[in-house]
């Protein structure tokens, strides 16, 4: 059937290409010899995603029905940039971008959401909306169209207005016809702060460096036993900020690290910046990397006969999510979307204004008042192949309890059984690798039973003669990411693998 199916599609676009007036397709044996080439590369080379023993990356098993929907979208070459290139892959990127929005927790109408490559140009644009939300009241006080709406206002406070506040301020600047104007006034990013854990995507160092902040304005905030963002240290740092009347552009929480899998303390920090609001009349953006972690608020409902998916306190962090100012998320990785396929939801719309382009060409509105990508996005042409990929895996996955929740509860149940399976107590060397601490979400970190038993790269190298595929981690870590839930059967051969592995000579 999937064959027959595929070769529908293919038909139909050849069918759809002659109806307007295109060249003939023809094809003979060069090509054919050529893509023949091609594919069986492919098929010898390629990665084993779909492999029951691949635990080595946040790829899964793309479901083929959705790889077959990326392939019909992508033979007519559609460039999501403005429905005028796009008319069916637009419209289906903005049915995706309202199950985004429900996904993290907000309102279609209020909210606003987007796909892009990935989480790096995802984290690019929050870190771009955040700097500029965070420099505007400064340059509004700086303008005559703003100076008396900032009149009470100290110095010290409009470093680091609160993020509703410069949204009215947004919204009343726009009123005026001034807000283009202010914008310009704008400082430069150099003397703003970044915080961001100590265990966050490298990513961030890259989108701080191509915005404009100073290296040394980055601060990496320190992490607990558990891999999460100490929220005292943050409190230490934000208050200090916030006492020098230095602009603090964002605090990046994670949920998911890309190592361990670990997820901070979102509602905490949320909290921090209240205290915050309320202390000092200032506050700051927060930005939520849950590239990885994202689609985990689909299991917040799940039951589990043996025992609950989710941590309480990674349930509370995932909770959390719609209060977050901005959310990275990963089709890619846990939506069993096919590359490229990132996104960036955003609280507020309204927080859009202060990057909007002007473009005559492509920043048309939609009859329904609805806002047009261009004008709003870091990417310029992005593939409408991936937003129809995103389509039909949200709507044959299901962001409920049922779809995706079921299927990240047992991914979270794999991980969960194999941390039990290489537990061992405090201080204690084991014969074979141990897992120090149970994972928050479906990655697993193990360690070697004693110091100095070799190099993780050598273990991923052995386990793969087995039929294992794992990362390294760190330099004393091997990582395990569990995309698929194992049955017993499976998990027993991931369990024996790794000890048969490890108490090799």
């Amino acid at each position: 059937m999937t064959e027959r199916i595929a070769a529908e599609l293919v038909r139909d676009y050849l069918r759809w290409h002659r109806s307007v007036g295109g060249a003939p397709v023809r094809a003979d044996e060069g090509v054919r010899a050529l893509l023949r080439d091609l594919s069986r590369r492919m098929a010898e080379r390629s990665t084993p995603w779909p492999a029951p023993g691949y635990l080595a990356h946040m790829t899964g098993d793309t479901p083929v029905a959705v790889t077959l929907a990326y392939l019909c979208a992508l033979l007519y070459n559609p460039n999501n940039i403005a429905p005028e290139t796009s008319p069916v892959t637009t419209e289906l990127e903005y049915e995706v971008a309202d199950d985004l929005c429900r996904l993290v927790g907000h309102a279609p109408g209020s909210g606003w959401a987007h796909l892009c490559s990935g989480a790096h140009a995802a984290g690019y644009e929050a870190l771009w909306i955040a700097r500029n939300l965070t420099a505007l009241a400064p340059a509004a006080a700086r303008h005559p169209a703003g100076r008396d709406l900032l009149a009470d206002v100290s110095p010290a406070r409009l470093a680091n207005l609160p993020v509703p506040s410069v949204l009215d301020l947004v919204e009343r600047l726009a009123a005026r016809g001034a807000l283009h104007e202010v914008r310009r006034l704008r400082a430069p990013a150099g003397n703003a702060a970044l915080l961001v854990g100590r265990t966050a995507h490298y990513a961030w160092a890259k989108a701080a460096d191509l915005l404009g902040f100073a290296e040394d304005r980055v601060e990496q905030v320190g992490v607990d036993r558990h891999h999460r963002m100490d929220l005292t240290d943050l409190r230490a740092r934000v208050e200090r900020l916030i006492a020098a009347g230095r602009p603090i552009a964002a605090v990046v929480v994670t949920v998911g690290t890309t190592a361990e899998g670990a997820v901070d303390d979102l509602a905490g920090v949320l909290r921090i910046r209240t205290a915050c609001e309320r202390r000092f009349g200032a506050g700051f953006p927060v930005h939520v990397d849950a590239a990885y972690g994202g689609y985990f608020r689909t299991v917040l409902d799940v039951e589990d006969t043996d025992a609950r998916p989710l941590k309480p306190e990674v349930a509370a962090a995932l909770q959390a999510l719609p209060h977050a100012d901005s959310v990275t998320v990963d089709p890619h990785k846990c939506g069993q979307a096919p590359y490229p396929a990132g996104a960036l939801v955003v609280r507020d719309r309204r927080a859009l204004a202060v990057v909007a382009t002007r473009d005559g060409c492509f920043g048309e509105p939609r009859p329904d008042g609805g806002l047009p990508f261009a004008p709003y996005t870091l990417e310029g042409a992005r593939p409408g192949a991936a937003a129809a990929a995103v389509w039909a895996a949200h709507r044959l996955g299901g962001l409920h309890t049922g779809g995706y929740g079921r299927l990240l509860a047992g991914c979270l149940g794999t991980a969960r059984h194999l941390h039990q399976a290489f537990t061992a107590p405090l201080g204690s060397v084991a014969p074979g690798p141990t897992s120090a601490y149970a994972p928050d979400l479906a990655i697993l970190n193990l360690n070697p039973g004693a110091p100095g038993t070799g190099d993780p790269r050598a273990w991923s190298a052995r386990l793969r003669e087995s039929g294992l595929w794992v990362s390294a981690a760190r330099a004393d870590t091997i990582r395990l990411c569990v995309m698929k839930p194992l049955d017993a059967r499976g998990r027993d051969r991931v369990e024996q693998s790794l000890r048969q592995a490890f108490e090799r000579p």
